[in-house]
């Protein structure tokens, strides 16, 4: 399983200018990459929509239509002759150009010798995948054609990144493309020492990564600053935990009691004299902090008109996007508790599959119950969010995770 663990990361160098160098360098890959993965989706955008392309040249589109009388129907409504394009039409028949190819010549004749290769290899790899998935959406007008900004990730291989090892003052250094980086993991609450050093025992294998510049807001002063970041993919190995994929653990998302579970078997048919379910979480629980901070989210918004501004709204505003952020920590971590145990509940019990029951009739109902005006269920919980974070959890340890559509149980479950 590959996970993504964001670090901070600066140029260790102590002399000034050779530092100065080094962060221009960054700089100038980072402008070239955004130039060519922009340039790289409009292609991807021209082959996927060649056949709209009506103002070609006549004499073109005869040639065309002679060579291939396959592509020529009758439109119903005109019934003037259309010939339909595909992408292998336009593309020269020829090695080397594939869809992907295509797009990776025009890269490599854009960045060659500005750019390691090895940067614009993985930036086609990501813009086509990125493409691919998005494309259809494209089509249907449900999003838009993906742009890239200066925060674009400069992405590289696994090899690319060397000489990743930690020091006897126990800080962590790595080498890309010549330029010496170090790691700031700070307090470390997301456990990014430790993987680390699976990294560099070969316990985790090292996938491609990417660094990007991001821009932070401090707190105290509201000033901006551009920080350095390294986005490391490692990818983990499966745990190997002895579990029946005959045995199953029913569960339920409810926002009365976050996750409800049940390992008896009677427990899919609904609720029944006998069949014992039990909780993890309550709502009173859950919602305790959480109406507290938007309770001082609410009293910052009356408070903000008495505010001196004159600083832009960011730093008018700087109290009440902190209760935001916490508000949103704060939910994370619940479901990360929540979910991690439900899926040691199952490895305890040796389920190897946990069946989400009557899951999307209850996002369904949450969703309408906001469109009549009571969006308490959809604000203030997060069913999407809670059943990410057990699949994730749950294929660490070789637990499948299922939904139950035909289930038939009352509206809430109370607390036993």
């Amino acid at each position: 399983m590959i996970i993504t663990r964001k670090i901070e990361i600066y140029v260790h160098e102590s002399d000034k200018d050779m530092r100065k160098d080094y962060m221009n360098t960054i700089f100038r890959w980072r402008d070239a990459v955004r130039e060519a993965a922009n340039i790289a989706v409009s292609h991807k955008f021209f082959q996927q929509n060649v056949r709209n392309f009506m103002y070609l040249q006549d004499d073109v589109m005869e040639r065309f239509a002679q060579e291939h009388p396959d592509r020529v129907s009758i439109n119903k409504k005109s019934g003037k002759e259309q010939i339909k394009y595909n992408v292998s039409d336009v593309i020269k028949d020829e090695k080397g150009l594939s869809e992907q190819n295509v797009t990776y010549r025009l890269m490599a004749s854009m960045l060659k010798g500005k750019v390691p290769a090895d940067i614009y290899s993985c930036l086609n790899q990501a813009v086509s995948k990125i493409c691919k998935e998005t494309m259809t959406d494209v089509m249907r007008g449900e999003t838009t054609l993906q742009s890239y900004k200066n925060n674009i990730p400069i992405p590289f291989s696994a090899k690319a990144l060397a000489n990743i090892h930690k020091s006897d003052d126990g800080y962590f250094y790595f080498t890309l493309f010549g330029i010496p980086f170090a790691c700031m993991l700070g307090k470390d609450r997301s456990n990014n020492k430790a993987i680390i050093e699976r990294i560099i025992s070969g316990e985790y294998k090292l996938c491609s990564s990417s660094i990007a510049f991001q821009k932070e807001v401090n707190r105290q002063t509201g000033k901006k600053k551009q920080k350095l970041f390294l986005f490391l993919c490692c990818d983990i190995p499966k745990k190997d935990i002895k579990v029946d994929p005959k045995k199953v653990l029913y569960a339920i998302l409810s926002v009365e009691n976050p996750i409800i579970y049940s390992c008896d078997k009677k427990a899919k048919e609904g609720v029944l004299p006998g069949v014992r379910f039990s909780s993890i979480g309550t709502k009173d629980e859950f919602m305790y902090r959480r109406i507290q901070i938007q309770a001082a989210v609410r009293r910052c918004q009356v408070n903000n008109k008495y505010v001196v501004g004159g600083k832009g709204r960011k730093r008018k505003c700087q109290a009440l996007d902190r209760f935001h952020e916490k508000e949103k920590n704060y939910i994370e971590t619940k479901l990360h508790t929540y979910s991690r145990m439900l899926v040691d509940i199952a490895v305890k019990n040796g389920c190897g599959t946990i069946s989400l029951l009557n899951q999307k009739e209850r996002e369904e109902k949450a969703k309408e119950d906001n469109q009549k005006g009571e969006p308490f269920v959809l604000r203030n919980w997060s069913y999407f969010g809670l059943k990410t974070k057990i699949a994730y959890k749950a294929n660490m340890v070789g637990i499948n995770v299922v939904e139950e559509k035909n289930f038939s149980i009352k509206d809430e479950i109370e607390d036993e």
